[in-house]
């Protein structure tokens, strides 16, 4: 185990299995398992452990893994979804508990998956009959957007209950559906999504965005940013060959800011470096002096003659009327005519897999995109045009989606990270954080 400068010694036994590593001093029990020994059941969903995505058990207790230090890691015994099974995953064999999830269609996106099994696990190993409010209460740090409790709260009953799909409380029947393709892997842990990957010689990227809603950008010094060890590229909108545009119905959004932001969020620049706290360290270093303007706040306002112009065809992107058979008519024979002015909330996807991307040459030239995404076409399009590319040297290979519900769908982040790619040559991976993957 040689020393390394920046590291420090932990030694942990995970999946029977003891490790001494030397590991970075800021990493939690969940960058361990991921980074260093390559376990990547344990997901990360949330910056701040709210999510239970990472749950894993500890010395027999459950655990969320990226709330536990070094200093509390230390020794510790670490069951991982990968290690539930008998002969530690390496057999096949599942664990009862991943069967039930099976029987019961209780894996979707299966991204909460892993959590949820090892949350049932440290249940009943304390209590091996619980009630169903009890599992019910057991998961409660463990959110799911797309399953829905109802069949793993079922799955843990039949475990409960101690006999294949006859759990004296379970309302629901053993099911004689054929089992999802995908659900196996998904159980054991084996499944791959886009934050998942790495490659040799990977750099991380990050994104410098603008704090203001509607400003012009002055200028951008990057000396600072450059100096920084461990970075290799810093792009801006000079940087990209094509148009700068992209968008579904209209291309009207910057690959990078075009001297003007217009939106708060929008991407100003990027960085490339060997280890997301370089990249980090360079964003922050980046010297953006902008020269705010005026703002368009909400819709109506955007309406207004004497609003500001966020584009410079107007504000108003389109409109149409739909109407079905003589209206005027219909109202005028209507027995009762009911008129309101109805809103709605803004409503965000909240799926549990952050955003992120891997880009890469492969060895023919052509570039690589590995994402969670509902529409590759539409992204292989975007940098295609955007790169100066043909279309037949983009390809986008998605991966594993871990939930999306719509959200999945924007050329952003991956226009910037295989801008990125290209010019350093390397293989670019970008993974948003929670907060990025709600704003953004």
């Amino acid at each position: 185990m040689p020393r390394t400068a920046g590291s420090v010694p932990l030694t942990l036994w995970v999946n029977g299995v003891e490790h001494k590593l030397q590991v970075k001093p800021r990493y939690t029990l969940l960058e361990v398992l991921r980074d260093d020994l390559g376990l990547t059941g344990a997901k990360r969903g949330c910056d701040d452990g709210t999510c239970g995505t990472c749950t894993v058990t500890a010395n027999g207790r459950m655990a969320r893994a990226c709330r536990v230090s070094l200093r509390r890691a230390e020794g510790m015994k670490v069951v991982t979804i990968e290690g539930l099974g008998e002969g530690s995953g390496a057999s096949d064999r599942l664990h009862p508990l991943q069967e039930a999830f099976i029987e019961a269609d209780a894996v979707q996106c299966g991204f909460c998956t892993p959590g949820m099994i090892l949350a049932a696990k440290a249940l009943l190993d304390r209590n091996p009959t619980p009630t169903r409010p009890q599992i019910v209460k057991a998961l409660g740090g463990n959110l799911c957007r797309c399953t829905g409790y109802v069949s793993i709260v079922d799955a843990i009953a039949r475990v409960a209950g101690g006999r294949r799909g006859d759990s004296p409380e379970s309302p629901q029947a053993p099911d004689e559906t054929h089992p999802r393709d995908d659900a196996r892997d998904k159980v054991l842990g084996r499944a791959l999504y886009a934050a998942d990957l790495t490659m040799e010689g990977m750099l991380h990227g990050a994104i410098l965005r603008s704090p203001h809603p509607h400003a012009d950008i002055v200028s951008i010094d990057d000396t600072e940013a450059k100096a920084v060890p461990g970075v290799v590229a810093v792009v801006t909108e000079k940087d990209v060959p094509g148009p700068n545009r992209y968008g579904r119905a209209v291309k009207d959004q910057p690959v990078l800011a075009d001297g003007r932001v217009r939106q708060t969020g929008d991407p100003v620049a990027a960085v490339a470096a060997n280890s997301p706290e370089a990249a980090a360290q360079a964003i922050s270093l980046l010297r953006v002096t902008y020269r705010p303007l005026l703002a368009v706040l909400d819709p109506a306002g955007a309406l207004e003659g004497n609003a500001p112009l966020v584009h410079e065809s107007g504000n108003l992107l389109s409109e149409g009327a739909h109407g079905w058979g003589d209206v005027e008519t219909g109202m005028a024979e209507a027995d009762l005519v009911v008129e309101e002015a109805y809103t709605t909330p803004w409503i965000e996807q909240g799926y549990l897999e952050p955003d992120a991307v891997l880009a890469y040459l492969n060895d023919d030239g052509v570039l690589v995109v590995r994402t969670s995404t509902q529409y590759s076409f539409m992204l292989q399009k975007a940098m295609a045009e955007n790169l100066n590319l043909p279309m037949e040297r983009v390809q986008v290979l998605p991966t594993v989606v871990g939930g999306a519900f719509g959200g999945k769908n924007d050329a952003t982040p991956h226009c910037i990270v295989a801008l990125l790619a290209l010019k350093t040559g390397r293989p670019v991976k970008l993974v948003y954080t929670r907060a990025e993957t709600f704003a953004f």
